[in-house]
């Protein structure tokens, strides 16, 4: 009986075993179906039972290792692997949890030890060296895999290489010829970027905005989703624009992608990044959102070490501009000085912000390594603060290939001719001129001396050393050869050397008759204007005759046409004008409420006028009251005695205001007059 029971026991778990294989195969029905997550979580729970009832089933352990993985559960799966007592090849599946985990050197180490890597294996290393950022070997890895394979996954390796090739930025090894895929026209366009060729990557970008748009929307895809798509493309296209000095446009572009606000944090540090640069010392209060945005935590994973140098810099860039100072030197503290050697110029600039100019020169001049460009922006900033003199000694410590350039030479000469130094310019000069010809440098063109050697030798002529502005022009002459300069070489050895003024004056064109232009030099106007040297007549002398007024010269002018004068429209020739159609309404005399002029307003603030006593008729007391008539009676017998008026005022003489006469109002009728 207990044999039999064994027997049973043993068939059921058969049967049981093979169930469970039958439920596994059914998640997933041929190579083609892709199966769902909820799939893989049912079929790690089937491998589970399976390893329940055979702790050494190594095809279940498989199962369940590679549905853990496509479940995205790795630490889980990393732990199993640990644990491992089968003898099977799970490298790839190893180095695979720690490449999603984020540890590509761990990741790397696994695949370094795979003795004979599959095509699988080759493709994992190349992801993980794209994100250790190692391109050359990437590049190499995704070439030989495209080579040596031909299967369904060709189109998604060209579309990685490209990406590569991109980040190399190499014309060599651009990939820009596949364009099967929107994702393919992408890269492409950042190829084209990344050396340089704005142009062309904006008109590829925007093709490869239309064909994301048309795949999308053949799809049956949403706008939101469209958007969300095609929300690198654009910012891409932006950053194009930017660096063609569109920086109107690719604002625009920048704000459109935000407004629709990405999932992807990467995206929108990019943006923000780049509306950053925008701005520049301007907008600060837009910055400092722009800036908090751009370095949020995750970022490590979405951009390329690069990318986020960049971003730490513009921050660091915009404490200086917000004169911030220790924020300033506690960012760059974090800055990488190998890719970042500008970090003592943003604290020097904090600092110069902050109007602490001593202290950002000394920041400058105590650095490593003080180059010429470090000297350039310690005379910057002591100018600034007005220290002239500091300024002048700081510029002429650079070496001699910097100093004697066009730029700095010119600089340092204005500085001593504003500080009445004639004598430290000159030596500047002469030094200059000397230093350029031994080393040879204005035969190579290095520093276009032929304008500091014209300018060298106007300064010499000006202050009497005519010998050393001879020298000057006779460098000058060598380089480019011309009229003015050997009439200005003649000019200057006439002062120390007739016998040469004359030898090369005899290399001037010979003076012809109609050569030169008499009456042009005899007018003067050539020099100070034709103001500065026009002669008065003596008083009886002769008139100079003009020139040029023969009749044969003469030509007829135009007569000018006069204008036809306008009359207003109920103009009467007969009637003579009105004396004050000049003034204002509202100061002609008159009546008042004539049309056209203004009804004066009462003014609301003056108070009520006294009618008479509280308490007394008002209507009864002018009745009885004779001796405002008998006034009236006396008033109107002296305007019967005497009815010529006074002669009225000009119109100029009336005054304005409320000493002026003011015409009463006529009683009674409806306003005739």
């Amino acid at each position: 009986t207990e044999m039999s029971k064994k027997g049973a026991d043993k068939g059921g778990k058969e049967k049981e075993t093979a169930n469970l294989y039958k439920e596994l195969a059914a998640l997933r029905p041929s190579a083609d179906f892709d199966p769902s997550s909820d799939d893989y979580e049912k079929a790690i729970k089937v491998c589970n039972k399976l390893l329940n009832l055979d702790a050494h089933d190594a095809t279940a352990y498989h199962c369940k290792i590679v549905a853990m993985v496509q479940a995205g559960k790795f630490e889980d799966c990393i732990k199993q692997l640990l644990n491992n007592k089968f003898e099977l090849d799970l490298q790839f599946e190893d180095a695979y949890c720690h490449y999603r985990l984020n540890d590509p050197h761990k990741a790397m180490k696994i695949l370094d030890g795979v003795i004979n890597p599959q095509v699988k294996h080759n493709e994992l290393r190349a992801q993980v060296l794209y994100r250790l950022e190692q391109y050359e070997n990437c590049f190499t890895v995704y070439r030989d895999i495209i080579r040596s394979s031909d299967d369904k996954y060709e189109t998604e390796r060209k579309t990685n290489l490209s990406a590569v090739t991109a980040q190399l930025a190499d014309k060599s090894k651009m990939v820009v010829d596949e364009t099967d895929t929107f994702e393919q026209r992408y890269n492409a366009g950042c190829n084209y970027a990344a050396v340089g060729d704005f142009e062309k990557a904006e008109k590829v970008l925007v093709q490869a905005e239309k064909a994301a748009r048309n795949f999308l929307e053949e799809d049956e895809a949403g706008e939101d989703e469209i958007l969300e798509e095609t929300g690198i493309i654009r910012v891409q296209l932006g950053f194009v624009m930017q660096k063609q000095g569109r920086d109107k446009e690719a604002q625009t572009i920048y704000n459109q992608v935000l407004k629709n606000k990405p999932s992807d944090i990467g995206l929108v540090a990019v943006a923000n990044n780049n509306l950053l640069t925008i701005n520049k010392d301007q907008n600060i209060f837009d910055s400092k959102k722009r800036i908090k945005a751009a370095t949020v935590e995750g970022l490590e994973l979405k951009l390329t070490s690069s990318q986020r140098g960049a971003i730490a810099r513009n921050n660091a860039l915009l404490a200086m501009f917000t004169a911030q100072v220790d924020l300033c030197k506690e960012l760059v503290s974090s800055l990488d000085s190998s890719t970042i050697p500008d970090k003592d110029l943003i604290i020097a600039g904090a600092l110069s912000k902050a109007g602490k100019h001593s202290e950002a020169v000394s920041t400058l001049m105590t650095s490593p390594n003080v180059d010429p460009v470090t000297l350039l922006t310690c005379g910057q900033i002591l100018l600034t603060a007005g220290q002239v003199e500091q300024a002048t000694t700081t510029l002429a410590k650079m070496s001699p290939d910097w100093l004697y350039r066009v730029g700095v030479l010119s600089s340092l000469v204005t500085l001593y001719l504003a500080k009445d130094n004639r004598q430290a310019a000159a030596e500047l000069l002469k030094a200059a001129v000397e230093w350029n010809k031994k080393s040879g440098s204005a035969k190579s063109g290095v520093a276009s001396m032929a304008t500091v050697w014209r300018k060298t030798a106007e300064f010499h002529l000006k202050s009497g050393e005519a010998q050393v502005a001879a020298e000057s022009l006779e460098e000058l002459q060598k380089l480019e050869p011309g009229l003015s300069t050997l009439a200005q070489l003649v000019l200057a050895y006439a002062r120390f050397d007739l016998t040469k003024a004359l030898a090369v004056s005899k290399k001037l064109p010979a003076f012809t008759s109609g050569s030169v232009d008499v009456d042009t030099l005899e007018s003067g106007s050539w020099a100070m204007g034709a103001k500065q040297f026009k002669k008065t007549p003596r008083p009886g002398g002769e008139k100079t005759p003009k020139t040029g007024t023969d009749d044969t010269m003469l030509v007829n002018k135009k007569k000018k046409q006069k204008k036809k004068k306008r009359l207003p429209k109920n103009y009467n020739p007969n009637a003579d004008p009105d004396p004050e159609r000049w003034l204002p309404k509202r100061e002609r005399t008159g009546l008042k409420y004539m049309p056209g002029y203004r009804k004066p307003r009462k003014d609301k603030r003056k108070a009520e006028k006294f009618t008479g006593a509280q308490g007394t008729d008002q209507g009864k007391s002018e009745t009885y009251d004779y001796s405002n008539k008998i006034a009236g009676v006396k008033e109107a017998a002296n305007k019967q005695a005497s009815p010529a008026p006074e002669p009225a005022p000009g119109p100029r003489l009336q005054q304005k205001g409320p000493g002026r006469a003011q015409n009463k109002k006529k009683k009674g009728g409806k306003n005739k007059f």
